[in-house]
């Protein structure tokens, strides 16, 4: 019998978690072809969605942003796609006005995500407006307080205002939680600040 789209979009989440991002990328390629061909239209974006994340993590970031900004056209109300995208490119210095933009439309279409309100907070705290950060990371740590990347930001935005003992009570929050890299990252902040 021949694979199905479901088999490919299945050997992608395989392959995603094996760390072989390229391949991963290919097989959700091969399931976005079989979808487009059989018509399923209301699908395409979370297969593009997965497709580009994959690529992302292979550094491929031109090619992860084109497909991105290609799905938007056809679901520009998804905001697990609008957040990617925009928190993609605030994290790349790239448009940051329209990355703002994104996000903040993100949140107003998902206000319960807390992922997607962490990224509006990280993103004010990135134009500089650390108050207004603070409080939406602060709302996004009630929302989700086991994200150690959530506590991490939140401890990033109260340091630079000046709270030194909060960030680090948010500093050890992530550290219960985080992982690998996330927790390098927050050790090295608790031993030598921002």
């Amino acid at each position: 019998p021949t694979a199905g789209l479901s088999d490919y979009s299945r050997l992608g989440d395989v392959l995603e978690a094996m760390d072989r991002h390229v391949e991963a990328a290919n097989a959700y390629g091969r399931a976005l072809a079989l979808a487009n061909q059989q018509g399923m239209k209301d699908d395409l974006w979370s297969l593009q969605l997965l497709q580009a994340s994959a690529l992302e993590e292979a550094n491929r970031w031109p090619e992860a942003k084109a497909i991105l900004q290609q799905a938007l056209v056809s679901a520009p109300d998804q905001a697990l796609l609008l957040n990617f995208l925009g928190y993609a490119k605030l994290e790349r210095g790239e448009d940051i006005d329209a990355a703002e933009a994104m996000i903040r439309k993100a949140s107003e279409l998902s206000p319960d995500d807390a992922s997607i309100t962490d990224s509006l907070g990280w993103a004010e705290f990135k134009r500089g407006k650390t108050d207004e950060a603070i409080e939406t990371l602060q709302r996004a740590a009630q929302k989700d307080p086991d994200q150690a990347e959530i506590q991490e930001h939140l401890g990033d935005a109260l340091y630079k205002s000046g709270r030194r003992f909060e960030a680090r009570f948010a500093w050890h929050a992530a550290l219960v939680t985080a992982e690998d890299k996330v927790a390098e990252r927050v050790k090295a902040k608790l031993a030598a600040g921002l």
